[in-house]
């Protein structure tokens, strides 16, 4: 797993975002054998976690959730896994991170229990998606590399 360099932005991209980090860099991971990438420019609101379980899980933007969260955030807008295979890999590397199990699980069984409700692209996603492919090209970088 390579690094994850990420900063913070006062304004988001997309409307659905109050708060969010920007990717600096391409981010890549190996998922049995394919390469998945995380394009640079792409934002996202770090683990949905709701404030009431802050005291529990932790918040949001926790650096052990980081790498966790955006490669599941981006295969929520790209759908380059099935929504099961995208929780069980978020699972996963919330283990790898160093999330205790019994976190990990939880965290889990939440995406499961309520991505559906995340994992169709409505019309802001999709404009988000257009737009974040243009700003690809204009990086002189292919946009097919990221599955889009």
């Amino acid at each position: 797993m390579s690094n994850l360099y990420i900063f913070p932005v006062t304004e988001t991209h997309n409307s659905k975002l109050d708060e969010a980090y920007e990717v600096a860099e391409d981010f890549g991971i190996v998922n049995q054998g394919t390469a998945i990438w995380v394009p640079k420019f792409f934002q996202y609101d770090g683990a949905s976690i709701p404030s009431a379980a802050y005291s529990i899980i932790g918040t949001p933007f926790n650096p052990r959730f980081m790498k966790a969260a955006v490669i599941h955030d981006w295969l929520y807008y790209t759908h380059l896994l099935s929504r099961s295979d995208a929780d069980q890999l978020f699972y996963e590397l919330l283990r790898e991170s160093g999330v205790s199990k019994v976190k990990a699980i939880l965290m889990r069984e939440a995406v499961e229990a309520f991505g559906h409700f995340y994992w169709e692209n409505n019309d802001d996603d999709l404009q988000y998606l257009s737009d974040l492919k243009t700003m690809i090209q204009n990086d002189n970088r292919q946009p097919s590399k990221y599955g889009l």
